[in-house]
């Protein structure tokens, strides 16, 4: 995040969009003069943002930013690009960034364990695949061949680690988007896997995922709407 935040030319303005809690924008209100939050359903707990709190919150769409042309130095997204339209978000977000502005889609690619661990897993986590919203597999691929009106940056190799309990991890997997979406079919998958973990006698279990992403400055002037090569 330190990385990204170094590459505008200015740090006047970033706007998170799909930001949810706003994790990104809290941190980035500390590199720019104002970082905004974006979402259409804010969260109870991050909208309205009360006076003391250092970001602004909006409630619009990634489409239609309430933004002048030219004002924003930082366009960025985590794990959100996809549920947008895509060509839409990306014509708005080169409409509001200033010359040499930085556009950021970032991700969470899969999830990596120990092998052991992997192992004591498979069942429950091929027992799932086939819940994943169909978006989730551009998701992970960092948003393989989005393309954007401008130079691409190279996105660092860059690790977020965790060390966790068994029953933390098990947790973890009841919180995912494909075990809600077929828990009916899942949850014998997944005491499986509970017990496969508790026989390998681990008190921690190191788990981690890989930031993946595109990113862009942008360079030129927008004289259409960027193809989009979403993959079906």
């Amino acid at each position: 995040m330190r990385w990204l935040a170094a590459l505008p030319y200015q740090r006047r303005v970033c706007v998170e969009c799909g930001a949810g809690d706003a994790e990104v924008s809290y941190f980035m209100a500390e590199h720019f003069n104002l970082a905004i939050a974006t979402d259409p359903c804010p969260p109870k707990s991050a909208y309205p943002v009360s006076t003391e709190t250092p970001i602004g919150y909006v409630k619009c769409r990634a489409e239609n930013l309430p933004l002048p042309p030219d004002s924003v130095d930082m366009v960025v997204s985590m794990q959100a690009l996809h549920h947008f339209n895509v060509a839409r978000h990306l014509a708005e977000a080169h409409r509001v960034l200033s010359p040499g502005g930085i556009f950021a889609a970032l991700a969470w690619s899969n999830i990596e364990l120990p092998i052991d661990v992997r192992g004591a897993c498979d069942g429950f986590l091929s027992t799932i695949d086939p819940f994943w919203e169909p978006e989730r597999s551009w998701a992970v691929s960092g948003y393989a061949g989005l393309a954007f009106c401008g130079e691409k940056v190279e996105l660092p190799y860059a690790v977020m680690c965790r060390t966790v309990p068994v029953e933390e991890l098990i947790k973890l997997f009841r919180g995912w988007s494909a075990y809600r979406a077929g828990q009916q079919d899942c949850s014998n998958a997944l005491q499986t896997a509970r017990a496969n973990l508790l026989r390998l006698g681990r008190s921690d279990i190191i788990i981690s995922w890989r930031i993946v992403g595109q990113v862009f400055r942008k360079t030129g002037s927008l004289s259409r709407i960027p193809d989009v090569n979403r993959p079906t």
